[in-house]
């Protein structure tokens, strides 16, 4: 966990997007950095043709932070798909193992006190899922 907050403040320009803010950009997509580059060597060739407003050192630099990121995600979006991989067939394991001791806890009928609060936490993942699947209308008949 260490080496992983190191590498975040190493990257202290990283942003995070709310929902919303996200919809409405637009997407660089798998040809997207090629793509900035020809724009980039073109404007590089002759400033001329660009709007007056231009800004080519902010351009170069946008360019180059795209081009590092791709970088970082080629290493890091390997690993997160393995995190991800892992927490789940871990978690699918826990979930098949606290479902057996659930079983267990609820054949003691309340006599081990020890037991009856996390029971009662237990309990209501249960009845969540009851009340959803209670929730749902019945499929109609063809």
């Amino acid at each position: 966990m260490d080496a992983l907050h190191q590498v975040e403040a190493l990257l202290p320009f990283l942003i995070t997007l709310q929902p919303e803010e996200s919809k409405g950009l637009r997407n660089i997509g798998f040809d997207g950095i090629p793509f900035a580059q020809a724009g980039l060597d073109a404007v590089r060739a002759s400033v001329d043709f660009t709007r007056r407003n231009f800004d080519l050192a902010e351009f170069e630099k946008d360019v180059a932070l795209m081009d590092a990121l791709r970088g970082i995600r080629a290493v890091l979006g390997p690993l997160v798909q393995k995190v991800e991989d892992t927490y789940r067939l871990a978690g699918a394991d826990v979930m098949v193992t606290a479902d057996d001791i659930y079983e267990d806890l609820r054949k003691d009928n309340g006599e081990t006190a020890a037991v009856q609060a996390p029971l009662q936490i237990m309990k209501k993942r249960y009845a969540q899922r009851l009340g959803a699947a209670k929730a749902k209308p019945a499929p109609k008949a063809a």
